[in-house]
């Protein structure tokens, strides 16, 4: 990582120029690092919360010092996925912040239909979370969730907290999670899962009546053994939501999954359609933390500026006393 001067950007046609006042770190970041994944020259940060600063030609409807958040893709809208409104799997699909340059900066320029109003008041760091909230949400409907379900997360960094909070709202009966460090512990308590359990107990999740849960959420990815404990969790018929970034290939457990007949359900980011419907999971993700501003402030625990983003890094590896998320605030 290095910190560089560089001239700002100017937005083109239907583009905005956005001044960016806040973007987190994500789980995914870590291991996109590890794994060398970014493009050459590429400035990291993809979940990113700030103002319009300038609009190139023909974009309508925005005014300088909007609020707004980015859905950090840009697509060709010609392929089938694209005409789906599956934007995040298009053939030709680029990412801001892995491909093109991302929210590590003072500025950005994206196409401006990526763009999503967020109140004014609220605080930059909390709306940087609609971007985690679009993922969960969206993973949640990949597996089919429905209203009473049970729900087991496993995992409680940002992403697996955001996920007990997505499915909290989704209607879920009862979310129950897995955590390693103890501040993550505490912050799945205060957001009010129903029960918290150490890794080695995740696969035995069961209500007081015995039951399994419906649905279980993978958020670690890297090298976890996350997926064979999901399948010894999942109730039978049940579906497992995988959020997690895995940096090689799995080996999943053949006779589980097919005895109960799990459901896998592979989740890559966000889309534009649920149910035939042309509302994007990043509306609802908007409306979530707007709604959940108070609580989801628990996951701002450390901000760092442009000049300490290596630091930031080392925080997401190291999960010192009381960390639960790093913001860059340029």
């Amino acid at each position: 990582m290095r910190l560089e001067a560089r001239a700002v950007p100017e937005p083109g046609p239907g583009e905005a120029r956005v001044r960016v006042r806040a973007c987190g770190l994500c789980g995914s970041d870590r291991h996109l690092y590890a794994l060398g994944a970014y493009g050459a020259n590429v400035v990291p940060g993809h979940e990113i919360a700030g103002e319009v600063d300038a609009l190139g030609d023909g974009v309508v409807g925005w005014s300088a010092g909007d609020s707004v958040v980015v859905e950090p893709l840009q697509s060709c809208g010609r392929c089938e996925p694209c005409r789906r409104g599956l934007e995040a799997i298009c053939t030709e699909g680029a990412f801001f912040g892995v491909h093109r340059d991302g929210g590590f900066a003072e500025y950005l320029v994206v196409p401006a239909r990526r763009l999503f109003r967020v109140p004014a008041d609220l605080a930059p760091p909390v709306a940087a979370l609609a971007e985690p909230a679009a993922v969960a949400i969206h993973g949640l409907r990949r597996v089919g969730m429905q209203s009473g379900a049970r729900v087991l997360v496993l995992g409680a960094g940002p992403l697996g907290l955001m996920s007990l909070v997505a499915a909290q709202r989704l209607g879920a009966k009862q979310v129950w999670i897995s955590a390693r460090h103890p501040a993550q512990a505490q912050a799945a308590r205060d957001l009010g899962a129903e029960r918290v359990l150490g890794e080695s107990e995740a696969d035995l999740a069961q209500d007081a009546a015995g039951e399994r849960p419906d649905i279980v959420v993978e958020t670690v990815g890297g090298a976890a053994d996350t997926l064979q404990v999901a399948s010894r969790a999942v109730a039978p018929g049940g579906g497992i939501s995988i959020l997690g970034l895995f940096l090689s290939d799995l080996s999943l457990p053949g006779y589980p999954l097919f005895a109960k007949e799990v459901t896998l359900a592979w989740s890559n980011c966000y889309s534009r359609s649920h149910r035939g419907q042309e509302r994007a999971d990043f509306d609802d993700a908007v409306e979530l933390v707007d709604q959940e501003r108070e609580r989801l402030g628990l996951f701002t625990t450390h901000t760092v500026g442009l000049d300490e983003v290596t630091r930031a890094y080392a925080l997401t590896d190291q999960r010192p006393a009381g960390f639960v998320k790093a913001t860059v605030c340029p």
